[in-house]
């Protein structure tokens, strides 16, 4: 997760060959919560899960 933090909302990134997809979703998630004024983040540990933490201002 260190290593590819700073990529894993990129456009068209994808981490997994093996996975359908096309590396679009995550940064559409998160341009989305950032128009409304939130912020989003990860958390990940290997063998274990990953947790998105989604804010939104009240």
């Amino acid at each position: 997760m260190k290593k590819e933090a700073d990529q894993i909302f990129g456009l068209y990134k994808r981490f997994h060959e093996d996975t359908e997809g096309r590396g679009i979703g995550l940064f559409m998630t998160k341009t989305q919560v950032e128009t409304l004024g939130g912020k989003i983040k990860i958390e990940s540990e290997v063998n274990k899960g990953t947790s998105f933490i989604i804010q939104f201002p009240i």
